[in-house]
């Protein structure tokens, strides 16, 4: 009878150790989970690049034609052809717009611009002076004005 007593003794003692092992495993597993969540938040954001590459203080009018528009995620692109100068040469810019969600809740779609359509683009023209820009607006052949919605026009 006093082995049963001690073996009971001895069980329960161990489940509230057993128990309290378990609850403290439980609360770093919980904190580690925290840890890296919290620490994944800048690679998160860093990973999404932002529009500093653009001079938001200066905007530039494109008269052009469309080579290709990628209605794709992250970021929507227009390749616009645009005549500069006298030399006729035409120039390729790659203009940077907003993600495919929103343009579609504004009602763009992938047929929005299709080759050959001829447009006037307003861009916030990149820093470095390369040919390209991030979409402001563009005016079509039909007088339509579309707007990204992600910058003040």
């Amino acid at each position: 009878m006093q082995s049963t007593g001690l073996l009971k003794l001895w069980a329960s003692t161990t489940m509230k150790e057993l128990e309290k092992i378990m609850r403290k495993a439980k609360m770093k597993s919980i904190a580690g989970l925290i840890a890296l969540a919290i620490a994944g938040v800048p690679v998160a954001a860093l990973a999404h690049h932002s529009f500093a590459q653009f001079d938001k203080t200066k905007s530039v009018t494109l008269q052009g034609t469309v080579k290709e528009w990628q209605f794709t995620n992250p970021h929507s692109w227009l390749q616009l052809l645009v005549v500069e100068g006298e030399s006729g040469v035409p120039q390729e810019y790659s203009i940077e717009g907003s993600s495919v969600n929103a343009l579609a809740r504004r009602g763009w779609s992938p047929m929005t611009f299709k080759p050959g359509d001829k447009i006037t683009v307003v861009v916030n023209p990149m820093l470095d002076g390369s040919h390209g820009g991030a979409f402001v607006k563009a005016t079509l052949s039909d007088g339509r004005v579309l707007s990204s919605g992600q910058t003040p026009n």
